[in-house]
């Protein structure tokens, strides 16, 4: 039997392949554009399936061909595309986890994680949010990876799958190419270790939570193996540096690190509307370090900022740089 990672050759794809391939698993990575390269050292262990989330019998047929157990559920559009088609956005991230839950549904998958964002807190949220802070997305991102949260729990409770979720807030990590809102944070730090001057396109003063790349790999994999009976939020926040740190303050960090570093500081006003909307400040991630062991290795900005300058120097494949 297999596990099934949709989006497989995509940022956490990725990092989660290699931890499943490492415990043994038989991995297929389903992917609508797949990306092999970071899978080098792993290809012959790995099996890339092209398909569509939007497409129902493929959704189908990879689930009952490579008799799947279990499925990481990461396939989606990110949120300046999707905010730019809302339609296609719509199609990928809901109709297509749609088809996942479905094929789960008949035949049989075991378990379903699906990857959600704090991008689903929105309206009247401030300060910290925890697990029971109402939901009000204020972007299509967002408010389609809110339905997945909800679709899965009703398939939880009508048919008995186990369903688990994760929202991850930004997942810092080098080698990201599509600009996204909070994609200044490893921006800044790759512009900073590469030698070049970086325009941020937020205030100093905007805080936009984030987690760094290797956690949430390693928070992923927990939540999956973690026992049945321990899973009772079902839907997750994932916390990464908290508090989180305004942009100013990741610079001084940076600049501790790469005293070199040029950061200047130009706002988009297309995305400090959103950043003036969206007030989440912190995470709280208790319910999962309660009920499934979670525990942080990379709290620690400084900690964090040197180890992704390491791995932009030492594994520059992996992350397509």
């Amino acid at each position: 039997m297999s596990i099934l990672i949709t989006g497989g050759t995509g940022g956490i794809g990725v990092g989660l392949t290699y931890e499943l391939v490492n415990r043994g698993e038989e991995v297929v990575l389903f992917d609508i554009a797949p990306r092999p390269e970071p899978l080098t050292e792993i290809k012959n262990k790995v099996t890339i399936v092209p398909g569509d989330l939007k497409v129902w019998s493929e959704v189908l047929n990879v689930v009952k061909d490579y008799n799947v157990k279990g499925i990481f559920h990461h396939g989606s559009m990110l949120s300046i595309p999707s905010e730019l088609n809302p339609w296609a956005a719509f199609q990928v991230s809901v109709v297509g986890t749609m088809h996942v839950l479905e094929a789960a549904r008949l035949f049989g998958v075991e378990k379903v994680l699906f990857a959600s964002s704090d991008a689903t807190y929105g309206l009247g949220t401030t300060g910290v949010v925890t697990d029971e802070t109402i939901q009000r997305p204020v972007t299509i991102y967002g408010a389609n990876k809110l339905y997945g949260e909800l679709l899965g729990r009703f398939y939880r409770r009508k048919f008995g799958l186990d369903f688990r979720c994760i929202r991850y807030p930004m997942v810092l990590r080098p080698g990201i190419k599509i600009r996204a809102l909070p994609t200044y944070i490893p921006w800044m730090i790759e512009y900073a270790a590469t030698g070049k001057p970086f325009e941020c396109w937020v205030t100093e003063d905007v805080k936009a939570p984030f987690v760094y790349y290797k956690e949430a790999v390693r928070a992923t994999i927990t939540l999956y193996y973690a026992p049945k009976e321990s899973i009772r939020t079902v839907c997750y926040n994932l916390a990464g540096v908290v508090p989180t740190p305004t942009t100013r303050e990741l610079e001084m960090a940076i600049k501790k690190i790469v005293p070199s570093a040029k950061i200047t500081y130009k706002p988009d006003p297309l995305v400090m509307v959103y950043y003036e909307t969206r007030t989440v400040v912190d995470i709280d991630d208790s319910r999962a370090r309660q009920e499934w062991g979670w525990k942080p290795m990379y709290s620690d900005l400084e900690k964090l900022i040197k180890d992704f300058i390491q791995e932009m120097k030492t594994r520059p494949q992996f992350y397509g740089m």
